[in-house]
């Protein structure tokens, strides 16, 4: 039997996968000196997409007999990849324009990946998930490794496509033993056999499987060897989707994981996942401190970070799974705030050392204090984004009965200020080591404004962002 299928629910894919192939169409037809149309095509079709996302507001359902579904969360995250790509094509023009190679496809790239995105965001079964992570990850592999004459792009790309391809066979595998067990692949069915039958071998190897593969997307401990380098390496654009689309992504995987598929074994895995956070966190703010590259710094930043959200996995709950995708949102406009910068610093500059970052307030008032607000949010200061998502993880630690968890967490945030602090002080204390200033035209002068508004806003107006983040996981637990 053909399972029905709901058109409107599909929308939105749809709508993007026609942009994908108009736009590779008129690529090939299009001679290739002509202006930048396909980046100019691709702002307008994600204003479209977004209105779309806006239409389907509480259009809830479940189409392709159960595979595909659309709720509360992923509705939320939708938004929340639409609302980064946004930031992240601004970054590309930026990028490009200064270094001149193949844009075009670069911006198809991403718009593939901007589907696999959203299809992760709607998966209820493994295989789907499985097709819908490698959408993503395939299209990051060619963008990480995108400049053909830097050797460290190269490098960056074999290292994640190396790793990243040990990732899915983990996955692949870890879904074999879950089918084995339950002989099923939808997330619903494989619910009802791990309420029937918990501790079956099985199911946890499978578990333990999927579970690494989820940690590579996140970048937790220890599966976080790829970060510092493809970070470094990888164009900045890249950088910043791997920070926050594919760390997003890999949390919504982990929220349907962990309290919809094996929700029944909370008991085994919260206290292991705490103990994966703090290490996590750990590992990162140390080793960030040495640094002197800004997007190694960034990066192992991410791993830090990476264990701060998992402090709400952990947690088990309402707020936990609230406070994740609260944290994310104020995450979303504090990174790519900060790679925004960077990507014009590098297009002035030619430099990603630290460094070079010496006088920044006297070359470019507005991106010292992008930068600025950017570097506290992540450090956890008030009124900022930042501080709030911090403190609402604490608070669901708590609750959770996990009080020594949250005692790593406020030290890691103390590590973590001294070295965004360093970097600050480059920026506001030490003698500029050019005097040219550095031009910002208006289009991205308005996109760093949005930014800092959004980092400040969800600061200091907090409510109706933590009410949207909670209503993403209302009737998961």
């Amino acid at each position: 039997m053909i399972p029905t299928i709901h058109w409107n629910l599909i929308s939105l894919e749809v709508y993007l996968s026609f942009i994908l192939a108009l736009l590779i169409v008129m690529d090939i037809l299009i001679p290739k000196n002509s202006k930048n149309w396909i980046g100019s095509l691709s702002f307008a079709g994600l204003l479209g997409l977004f209105l779309l996302w806006l239409q389907q507001y509480q259009l809830w359902g479940q189409t392709f007999g159960g595979m595909f579904i659309v709720d509360s969360l992923a509705w939320f995250f939708k938004g929340f990849f639409l609302l980064a790509m946004f930031f992240v094509f601004v970054m590309t023009h930026q990028f490009f324009r200064s270094m001149g190679q193949r844009r075009d496809e670069f911006y198809l790239l991403l718009w593939s990946s901007l589907l696999g995105m959203l299809l992760v965001a709607s998966s209820a079964d493994f295989l789907l998930l499985f097709i819908s992570i490698e959408i993503l990850t395939l299209s990051l592999y060619v963008m990480t490794a995108y400049l053909k004459s830097d050797k460290h792009s190269i490098e960056a790309g074999m290292k994640y496509l190396i790793l990243g391809a040990l990732a899915s066979g983990l996955f692949l595998y870890g879904i074999s033993f879950v089918y084995g067990a339950s002989h099923s692949t939808r997330f619903a069915e494989i619910q009802k056999f791990v309420m029937a039958s918990p501790q079956d071998p099985m199911l946890l190897f499978g578990f333990i499987l999927i579970f690494s593969a989820v940690g590579f997307k996140i970048a937790s401990v220890p599966f976080h060897l790829w970060v510092p380098d493809v970070y470094q390496g990888a164009p900045t654009p890249v950088t910043a989707l791997l920070s926050v689309g594919s760390k997003a992504a890999g949390f919504v995987i982990l929220l349907r994981l962990l309290w919809i598929v094996f929700a029944p074994l909370h008991q085994q895995w919260a206290v292991a996942l705490a103990i994966l956070s703090a290490v996590t966190m750990c590992y990162g703010n140390l080793a960030a401190i040495p640094q002197k590259n800004i997007k190694r710094l960034l990066g192992f930043s991410s791993i830090g970070h990476a264990g701060y959200l998992l402090m709400g996995a952990a947690a088990g709950s309402t707020l936990g799974g609230g406070a994740i995708s609260f944290y994310l949102l104020g995450y979303l406009f504090t990174n790519l705030c900060a790679f925004l910068v960077i990507v014009l610093y590098f297009a002035a500059a030619k430099s990603d050392e630290i460094a070079d970052y010496s006088g920044l307030s006297q070359r470019s008032p507005i991106l010292a204090c992008a930068l600025f607000l950017a570097l506290m949010s992540l450090a956890g200061i008030p009124p900022l984004a930042g501080f709030f998502g911090k403190f609402t993880l604490f608070v669901a630690t708590v609750q959770s009965g996990f009080i020594w968890l949250a005692f790593v967490g406020a030290a890691n945030v103390i590590i973590s200020l001294y070295y965004y602090l360093m970097v600050v002080k480059k920026i506001y204390m030490d003698p500029p080591v050019s005097a040219y200033p550095i031009s910002v035209s208006w289009p991205v002068r308005l996109t760093l404004w949005f930014a800092m508004a959004g980092i400040i806003g969800i600061g200091i107006f907090q409510g109706p962002f933590l009410d949207a983040a909670l209503a993403a996981v209302k009737g998961m637990f």
